[in-house]
C-alpha cells in the first residue's frame, strides 16, 4: 500500500460495514417559519429541501365566499431510503396567504389544517393524510394574513425498490377566533388546475448483504477464485459513503440531448491492491428519464427511456457498477456498463403512440466510460469522448429496437429514427453531502432556469 494512500485513508472517516446513507434523517429547519429570529439548521447529508407554491380557491363562510389562497409547502425529504424502511418527511409546514378582509372583523385566529399527500411507486399509490396545527395568529389591520401550519407526516413504507414520488393535494382549514369557545368553521379548498403538484421523490434502495465482490470487472462469478494464484488479493477493502450521480446523453441520429434523472450509488466499496489498478464497486437504481426531440428532423416526439440491468427479466432493477482505478487516490477511472433501454409513454406531435410494454433495445447498450482526475472517495466524471484515441471510448451505439407496437410493428420506425453509432454519454458522480464541484459535474446537467 503506497504511503500516499495510507495518508489519505488516515484522514477520511472510514466506516465499518455497509453504509447506505450518512445522516439520512438530516433536516432543514422550518423553525424560521414560526420564529424568524431562529437561525436555520444546516442540512445534513442524505436529505434535500423541498418547496412548492400552489394556488387554491377556498370557500369561506358567508358573506366572504370563495377567495384565492396561496399555499407554500416546505419539507425535507431523504434522498435514499432502504426499501422496507420508513420514509420520514421532516420539517413539514404549510404557509397560507389570505387576502385582506378574508376573515372579516376577526383580530386573532387559531385552528388546524389537513392535507393529503399521495405517495406513488410505479403504478401503486397511497394516500397520506396529514393534520397540522395553526397557532394563534394576529390578523393585521391591513394587508395580507399569513397562517403557518406545522405537523408530522406519518411514516411511509414501501417494501419494493424504485422511485417513490410525493404529490400534494388541496388543503382544508378550520379556523376559530382566539379565546372563544366557538367551534372551528370548516373551509374547503380546491386546487387551481394545471399546476405541478410534485413535492419531490425518494429513491427506495435494495439493501443487500454486505459481501464485497471478489471478481474482476468482466469476470463471471468465481473466476477470481480460479485465478487466485495469478492475481493477488486486495490489501484492504473499504466501504464508501454513498454517491449521487447526474448525467447526460446525446443521440447523434436524432440530434437529441437528454438530461438523465439523478440517481444514487449505494453499497459502494473501494478495493486497494498492492499496485494499481485498484477498483471500486457499487449499485444503483436508474429512474426513468424524459426525452424530447424532433423525429426525422421535424416531427416533435416525447417519451420516457428506462435503463435496466441485463438480468431485468428476473425482476431485478439494481444495476451493479464496477470501476477500474489506474492510479492511487486521484486517478483515471474506467467503467464498462451494459444496460437495456426501454421506451414508453411515446407521443408523436402530441398523439400517443402505443409502443406496448416490451419496447426494448434488442441488445444491451454498451457504455465504455473514462474519467481522468477521479477520486475514489469523492467521485468525478465518467464519459465518452469523440476525440478519445481509443475507439471504444469515442461514443456508444444505440441498438435497434424490438417488441415495439401493439396494433402494428413499430420496430423499424423507432430503430430508423434513433438507432446507430456515435452517441455520447456523461455521468457525474459526487459523494452525498458534498457540494457539486465542477470537476465532478457533467456539462449542461442543470436545465435552463426557465425549465426548472
Amino acid at each position: 500500500m503506497t504511503q500516499q494512500v495510507r495518508r489519505t485513508l488516515g484522514r477520511l472517516p472510514v466506516l465499518a460495514g455497509v453504509i447506505l446513507l450518512a445522516g439520512v434523517n438530516g433536516a432543514l429547519a422550518s423553525s424560521a417559519a414560526t420564529d424568524p429570529s431562529a437561525p436555520p439548521k444546516p442540512l445534513l447529508q442524505g436529505a434535500a429541501p423541498a418547496h412548492q407554491t400552489l394556488a387554491n380557491k377556498c370557500v369561506f363562510p358567508d358573506p366572504v365566499g370563495e377567495r384565492p389562497v396561496t399555499m407554500d409547502v416546505e419539507a425535507t425529504l431523504p434522498k435514499v431510503v432502504p426499501s422496507g424502511k420508513p420514509v420520514q418527511v421532516k420539517d413539514f409546514s404549510l404557509t397560507f396567504t389570505l387576502g385582506e378582509g378574508t376573515l372579516g372583523a376577526l383580530t386573532e385566529v387559531a385552528g388546524a389544517a389537513t392535507i393529503e399527500l399521495t405517495a406513488t411507486r410505479e403504478d401503486k399509490t397511497s394516500a397520506i393524510p396529514v393534520t397540522l396545527e395553526i397557532p394563534a395568529t394576529k390578523v393585521p389591520a391591513t394587508g395580507e394574513l399569513k397562517l403557518v401550519a406545522t405537523g408530522k407526516v406519518p411514516d411511509i413504507v414501501s417494501t419494493r425498490p424504485g422511485e417513490l414520488r410525493l404529490t400534494t393535494g388541496a388543503p382544508s382549514l378550520a379556523l376559530t377566533a382566539e379565546k372563544t369557545e366557538t367551534p372551528p368553521k370548516p373551509i374547503s379548498c380546491t386546487q387551481v388546475p394545471d399546476q405541478d403538484t410534485a413535492l419531490g421523490s425518494v429513491t427506495l434502495a435494495e439493501l443487500r448483504a454486505a459481501e464485497p465482490k471478489t471478481d474482476k470487472p468482466g469476470q463471471k462469478p468465481g473466476e477470481r477464485a480460479q485465478a487466485a494464484n495469478d492475481d493477488p488479493p486486495p490489501d484492504a477493502v473499504f466501504p464508501l459513503q454513498p454517491f449521487e450521480s447526474q448525467g447526460t446523453s446525446s443521440v447523434k441520429k436524432l440530434g437529441a440531448f437528454v438530461r438523465l434523472t439523478p440517481s444514487f450509488i449505494f453499497n459502494a466499496f473501494y478495493y486497494l491492491y498492492p499496485a494499481p489498478p485498484h477498483r471500486s464497486t457499487g449499485s444503483t437504481i436508474l429512474p426513468p428519464s424524459k426525452m424530447t426531440f424532433l423525429g426525422f428532423g421535424f416531427v416533435p416526439v416525447n417519451g420516457t427511456m428506462e435503463l435496466l440491468p441485463t438480468d431485468y427479466k428476473t425482476g431485478n432493477t439494481v444495476v451493479d457498477v464496477e470501476t477500474m482505478l489506474h492510479g492511487d487516490t486521484t486517478t483515471t477511472a474506467i467503467a464498462r456498463i451494459e444496460l437495456f433501454g426501454k421506451l414508453k409513454d411515446i407521443t408523436i406531435n402530441g398523439t400517443p403512440l402505443d409502443v406496448g410494454p416490451d419496447c426494448m433495445t434488442a441488445e444491451p447498450i454498451v457504455l465504455n466510460l473514462r474519467g481522468p482526475n477521479w477520486n475514489a472517495f469523492t467521485g468525478g466524471v465518467l464519459r465518452t469522448d469523440p476525440n478519445d484515441p481509443e475507439p471504444a471510448f469515442k461514443g456508444f451505439t444505440l441498438p435497434k429496437f424490438s417488441g415495439c407496437g401493439v396494433t402494428e410493428n413499430l420496430d423499424s420506425l423507432l430503430s430508423g429514427m434513433g438507432s446507430g453509432p456515435g452517441n455520447q454519454a456523461c455521468i457525474g458522480v459526487n459523494q452525498v453531502g458534498l457540494e457539486w464541484e465542477a470537476d465532478r459535474k457533467c456539462p449542461n446537467t442543470d436545465p435552463p432556469v426557465g425549465r426548472r
